[in-house]
């Protein structure tokens, strides 16, 4: 009987995805990876078998500013019929300038917040709802604010930090609002705050907040703790719906337990999911 548990992860190819991924081949997970370049998500195929040679991994082309290629990857991937013991959904960017996807989507929004749900959605169902399952979103310490329901595309007045701080304030209260919907589910949902990390994420920003985040920024080995630490410790052993920074539960703003709120934003956020077909035939 094969007992191997399979993850799925985003955000793999660089920075503290890699080193989640790494963590995972050691821990003998079968492996989804999904990646926007061949060549890094080859280079880490090579670089995940060399650590477990006999690790089973699954590379997919996915950017996740295209909703079209999200759809049409999960479609395949439910084609599979695979068990998702863990989902990580850690991609992230950081737009210091408006960009549009090619859903005519802000960029930041897409790619942060709805994107990963999107993918939720469309793989829950193979989820094991067994009290073992994981669910891991990648939030950040900088999710103060409130949702800007008004125009949560930032269109108006463009703001890279408001933007960025809106997408990982929705990961977090998604992630709470998940957990009370799914309460005896047997799937547990956190977020995670990394640290400040020096990372590719903020690539488009300044000299100078390139420069701090150099200096400053934490390892990626230290940035990916965390993760590292709910993947392995029993659900039991946790707190579902919470989010976590250097392995234990942290307050988080008053407005992130806001439940109506989340669930507006849930709302709204399911608008743009449902645009989207639910089959390859997109």
């Amino acid at each position: 009987m094969n007992n191997t548990k399979t993850a799925l992860i985003t955000g793999a190819t660089s920075g503290i995805g890699y080193i989640i991924a790494k963590n995972l081949a050691q821990l003998n997970y079968s492996i989804i990876v999904l990646g926007r370049s061949s060549d890094k998500l080859n280079k880490l195929y090579k670089d995940l078998t060399a650590i477990n040679p006999k690790i089973k991994i699954d590379t997919k082309i996915c950017d996740l500013s295209s909703l079209k290629m999200v759809s049409e990857t999960c479609y395949e991937i439910n084609k599979s019929d695979k068990s998702i013991d863990l989902m990580i959904l850690n991609a992230g960017i950081w737009n210091f300038e408006f960009i549009e996807s090619t859903d005519k989507i802000e960029e930041t929004l897409q790619v942060n917040l709805i994107a990963p749900l999107l993918i939720y959605s469309r793989l829950k169902d193979l989820i094991p709802k067994n009290g073992a399952s994981k669910v891991i979103f990648t939030s950040s310490g900088l999710h103060q604010g409130v949702i800007n329901f008004k125009d949560i595309e930032f269109s108006d007045k463009f703001s890279g930090f408001k933007s960025y701080q809106q997408s990982k304030l929705g990961l977090l209260m998604i992630t709470r609002w998940l957990s009370n919907q799914n309460a005896n589910s047997g799937i547990s949902y956190y977020s995670v705050h990394p640290g400040m990390v020096n990372t590719e994420i903020g690539r488009s920003a300044s000299w100078f907040l390139r420069t701090f985040f150099k200096l400053f920024g934490r390892s990626k080995e230290k940035g990916a703790e965390t993760h590292v630490h709910l993947i392995k410790t029993m659900n039991s052993e946790l707190k579902s719906g919470e989010y976590y920074a250097d392995r234990k539960v942290k307050q988080t703003t008053k407005y992130s337990y806001n439940m109506s709120e989340a669930q507006k934003l849930w709302d709204v956020l399911t608008e743009y999911m449902n645009k989207i077909p639910a089959t390859g035939s997109v």
